[in-house]
């Protein structure tokens, strides 16, 4: 660690009073991790003026200097290469060495380094770095970390909770949701991108970028934003939605029913994607970033080999009327049609069929853990979440057989009405 000179750098006589030592003297900017050093001469060298040096504090004892100046020892100060005390503390708060420009980490190179991060432990970025474009660097961008404060994080989640985005390519389709759940929507998204940008920011002060993490410490989500609401369709209901879907756009509400996949998971899927041989298809990328192969009843099977006959391994499977790949947002319109045809209401998204999917597997039994495995969760949380009141419960089944019975009499003339 750089020495504090005892009695200071001001003058020309309290520096050459200084013994000559291997690291600097040091005197405080008023800048975070940032001092002024000075180097003296040793005496050997004769009638040599010190060296101003710029220190920066890296974190975990360790240290970084930048030579900027000559000190004015035994010679004039010219304002450029020879500087007085008070000239070089003005340089290093005015024009900004190399070592301060590192210094200034911006909210942008904390996102930059954060999803370098995720790559480098083989996460898929892609999520949260559309959340982080999305909400985060609009508002904050160019900013320094360490000049953040609480009030920045305060006036972020008020103007983020009526942002909308631009840019995402989202086609404008009539709304059919009610506003106080489109608001608990509005909510739930902002939950998810507080989880990403507390862990963006949390990476920058472990990393020592930033000595402090008080300015968001204190954040919050918001409370009841994230309660499971789930739509999904009956057998009727499902059959009377694929009956009203176009023919290029039913073959993918087919297969989402079949596989539970993601529409960004279908919309990609390619012949060479479907294994004959095992049954199975292959996502290659998903957003966990996780690769995974779902496997097919013998009804899935027959579909999928009549989509991918005669086909090239590299073609994609669902295509438009017009031969193309189907648009990362072009099941709004397809879908809000159909559900009018078939009389569904609320009309769904292309999402609900996943839920459908799921939720018809907890109705008939099988594991969570097998049906998070088939949809790419990591773990059981989010199907015990949103399906798991659907399964059987051995807990019910356990108390209905074995509570003694306690000979309760009723009125057997009275009998509730039904409606």
């Amino acid at each position: 660690m750089a020495r504090t000179a005892r009695s200071g750098l001001e003058t020309r006589t309290s520096r050459l009073n200084l013994k000559p030592a291997k690291k600097p003297y040091r005197a405080g900017t008023g800048k975070d991790g940032i001092y002024l050093g000075y180097r003296r001469r040793k005496p050997s060298e004769g009638d040599a003026n010190g060296t101003w040096v710029a220190i920066r504090y890296l974190g975990n004892r360790k240290y970084e200097t930048e030579r900027f100046a000559a000190a004015d020892d035994f010679s004039e100060s010219d304002g450029v290469s020879v500087l007085t005390y008070h000239e070089a503390m003005q340089k290093l708060g005015g024009e900004l060495s190399e070592i301060q420009r590192r210094d200034r980490y911006t909210v942008k190179q904390a996102v930059a380094d954060y999803l370098v991060k995720l790559k480098h432990e083989g996460k898929n970025p892609r999520d949260a770095e559309i959340r982080l474009n999305a909400y985060f660097l609009p508002f904050f961008d160019d900013k320094e970390l360490s000049d953040l404060s609480p009030a920045d994080f305060d006036n972020w989640l008020t103007w983020a909770i009526d942002h909308k985005p631009v840019g995402r390519g989202r086609k404008k389709v009539k709304s059919v949701i009610e506003a106080s759940e489109l608001k608990r929507r509005r909510r739930s998204t902002l939950n998810r991108t507080i989880n990403t940008v507390l862990a963006c920011l949390n990476r920058a002060f472990n990393a020592g970028v930033v000595s402090t993490d008080a300015a968001w410490r204190r954040v919050k989500k918001f409370k009841k934003a994230d309660a499971a609401r789930i739509q999904w369709l009956t057998i009727d209901q499902s059959l009377r939605l694929i009956n009203a879907c176009a023919p290029d756009f039913r073959r993918i509400v087919q297969a989402a029913l079949l596989t539970g996949a993601r529409w960004s998971e279908l919309r990609g899927l390619r012949t060479r994607d479907y294994d004959s041989r095992s049954g199975t298809v292959h996502i290659a990328e998903s957003k966990s970033g996780r690769a995974r192969r779902i496997p097919l009843t013998s009804e899935g099977r027959r579909a999928f080999e009549s989509w991918t006959a005669g086909h090239a391994e590299r073609d994609y499977i669902f295509t438009d009327k017009n031969g193309n790949q189907w648009g990362s947002h072009d099941q709004h319109r397809p879908m809000k049609t159909a559900c009018e045809i078939a009389d569904i209401k609320p009309a769904i998204g292309i999402h609900a069929l996943r839920h459908t999917y799921a939720s018809s597997l907890v109705q008939a039994g099988v594991s969570l853990a097998i049906i998070a495995e088939a949809m790419g969760h990591s773990d059981t949380r989010m199907v015990s979440k949103h399906y798991g009141h659907l399964a059987p419960s051995h807990v019910a089944d356990a108390i209905r057989a074995h509570l003694p019975t306690l000979g309760i009499e009723t009125d057997g003339k009275v009998s509730r009405m039904r409606k």
